[in-house]
């Protein structure tokens, strides 16, 4: 027998942009929610400015999140290719954030695209 989902059932979403619209996004908003979940060591060699490096893998992922942001800001996740920000975003969209933008393609995309970033 198949299971089909509620109609009323809420549909979970998040933005996944390329670097250029990232970046104006980012530049748009008041006081941008930049996650990096990258490795720490990934993260001094070169991020977007104003990031805050946060290991996705945690268990308390979110929980952090929420203690940080409230869930009416914009938060911006990022990895290396774009792939676990994808999760990354899920899970926070799940977890109750409303406006959650992955970058398309990750840092590596910002990069070959010339994008500025900082180091530690």
């Amino acid at each position: 027998m198949l299971c089909l989902l509620p109609l009323h059932a809420k549909k979970v979403g998040y933005l996944s942009i390329k670097p250029a619209d990232f970046k104006t996004q980012i530049e748009h908003t008041s006081q941008p929610c930049i996650i990096d979940i990258r490795s720490a060591d990934d993260f001094t060699h070169g991020h977007i400015a104003d990031a805050v490096n946060i290991d996705m893998n945690d268990f308390q992922f979110v929980t952090t999140i929420k203690q940080l942001y409230p869930n009416t800001e914009t938060i911006f996740v990022y990895c290396k290719l774009g792939k676990t920000s994808k999760l990354a975003a899920e899970k926070l969209s799940v977890g109750g954030f409303k406006n959650v933008i992955s970058l398309k393609g990750g840092i590596t995309a910002w990069w070959k695209k010339k994008l500025p970033t900082v180091t530690e």
